[in-house]
């Protein structure tokens, strides 16, 4: 009897001993992550295109570029469309649609989203964690100034890639300890090279001109000296006086104090800090 009773025990240990390891793979703990404080339903995609301003081609490339753009900078650039604000202003319903929708990487939540609605053409950027000090103020004015022309004139799909390229490369700058802000922004190469086109044409025109002029001159031979050019008792000085025409007068202007860049937040109603700007396109 007690042979049996042993047996039993160990069989039942046996089972129990096995059983443990399956049961401790299958725990959030075992598998390196925390279960998420914000419902499975209210964890959206860096893409939420609930205006249907682009079609699914145009989606799926632009989300695709959102999230390689986010996983490799470690902070999330999202872009989200509506055609409604709820009652809202664009301001409380971007940092709301964040805050509210499981957006952000790492312990600081970091990221940037762009809200687009189509209700009064309102726009709107919200920043938080990291996000707040990769897009400062004059970096978002930069930003904005760049993808609004093509927003206002419905060339969505263009706009939003736009916005997802510049926000890569701020975040890159911000990376190295300085981002970008007032006084330290890119430089476009498109603009360089207007620029020297311009001048380029300015100087063929120019030598066009002068070639044209020249070419009319032909009764003209330079002279060894200026008497040659004047014809023999043509010219009779008879008085001389000295008149003061005018005063040269140099002045420099007084610098102006330039005022400080960073990036001004707010409060949401969660309580968290943003930053951000909006307007209408």
């Amino acid at each position: 009897m007690n042979k049996r009773i042993l047996s039993l025990l160990a069989m039942v240990m046996l089972c129990v001993s096995l059983a443990l390891p399956a049961l401790a793979s299958d725990s959030p703990s075992s598998q390196g992550y925390s279960i998420p404080s914000i419902p499975a339903e209210r964890q959206l995609p860096r893409l939420v295109d609930n205006a249907d301003l682009l079609n699914s081609t145009e989606e799926a490339a632009l989300l695709t570029k959102l999230d390689e753009i986010s996983e490799r900078q470690y902070c999330d650039v999202a872009i989200v469309t509506v055609d409604s604000l709820e009652g809202k202003n664009a301001t409380a319903y971007a940092d709301d649609f964040y805050d509210y929708n499981g957006y952000g990487m790492g312990t600081g939540d970091s990221g940037i989203l762009l809200l687009i609605s189509m209700e009064n053409r309102d726009w709107a950027i919200t920043t938080y964690g990291f996000g707040i000090q990769a897009f400062t103020d004059a970096g978002q004015e930069y930003i904005t100034e760049r993808f609004l022309p093509d927003l206002s004139d419905g060339n969505y799909a263009a706009a939003f890639d736009h916005f997802a390229l510049l926000a890569d490369q701020f975040l890159t700058q911000a990376r190295t300890g300085n981002p970008y802000d007032s006084g330290n922004l890119p430089r476009g190469l498109l603009g360089l090279t207007w620029t020297l086109a311009a001048v380029g044409i300015g100087i063929l025109v120019a030598w066009s001109i002068v070639s044209i002029m020249k070419s009319k001159l032909k009764s003209v031979r330079p002279r060894s000296n200026a008497a040659g050019y004047v014809r023999g008792g043509s010219m009779k000085l008879t008085a001389a006086q000295d008149l003061f025409l005018y005063r040269t007068i140099s002045r420099t202007a007084r610098p102006k104090s330039s005022g400080g860049g960073g990036s001004s937040t707010r409060t949401s109603s969660s309580g968290r800090s943003h930053g951000g700007r909006s307007g209408k396109f």
